[in-house]
């Protein structure tokens, strides 16, 4: 059953017997037996089958909270973490084909020359120029296997400070408790191996997950509160 193949044919999720769930399955590299990449004439890496390309979802999910107190101030937070999970970067593909993923920058000043075996199976090079380098980036976007990111990464999810006022300070007042908080969510990510994207920002939480195309990562929140008793 092929779940979630919106927006993209280069990659899908699909749940196969045997393997986890939510397998991400897409197109790969042509290479001999020898794991060699094949390429064509024009030096462009031959598209080979669809096969499973990494887990859309993460095998691993931790979390790790806690608390200090001294005296009137308050520190609390929450980290999260995701490991052994990858993800289909469909933003990287687009960016690739249209020269805007830093990998493009390869040959631009100079030639870019790959190595591998052709078509028969004998030893090829072919060394790009300005005519070939857009279509041998054009063919890398192609290939699923090309922009299938690590998705681990280790995030500040929250983190809260606050003051409690003195009660000595109150005991004039109608005022019996007061607490000031600064709180922040989605912060920043501590540790993250995907590039230019946010390895959380799939299509959906559902079946879909391992798979990106334009997603907008989690929003960052700024917040203030003030809890009082009267």
């Amino acid at each position: 059953m092929s779940l979630g193949d919106v927006r993209t044919f280069d990659a899908t999720i699909r749940n196969i017997v045997g393997q986890p769930f939510g397998t991400i399955f897409g197109t790969s590299y042509a290479r001999n037996d020898n794991g060699t990449i094949i390429y064509d004439s024009q030096g462009r890496p031959v598209e080979g089958e669809q096969k499973v390309l990494g887990e859309g979802v993460p095998p691993w999910t931790i979390g790790f909270t806690n608390s200090f107190r001294y005296k009137n101030f308050d520190l609390s937070f929450l980290i999260d973490a995701k490991f052994g999970g990858q993800v289909y970067a469909g933003t990287n593909s687009l960016a690739l084909r249209n020269g805007l993923d830093r990998r493009t920058l390869v040959g631009r000043n100079g030639d870019l020359t790959v190595t591998g075996v052709d078509e028969a199976g004998n030893p090829f090079s072919f060394t790009h120029d300005d005519t070939t380098l857009q279509g041998y980036y054009t063919r890398l976007a192609e290939i699923a296997e090309e922009v299938v990111e690590d998705a681990d990464f280790v995030k500040l999810r929250q983190l809260s400070f606050g003051y409690s006022f003195p009660r000595s300070l109150l005991e004039k007042t109608f005022i019996k408790e007061a607490k000031v908080s600064f709180v922040g969510r989605n912060l920043f990510f501590i540790q993250r191996n995907s590039e230019n994207i946010d390895p959380e920002a799939g299509f959906n939480a559902g079946n879909a997950q391992g798979l990106e195309f334009f997603g907008l990562p989690a929003t960052r929140s700024l917040g203030f509160s003030a809890n009082v008793k009267f």
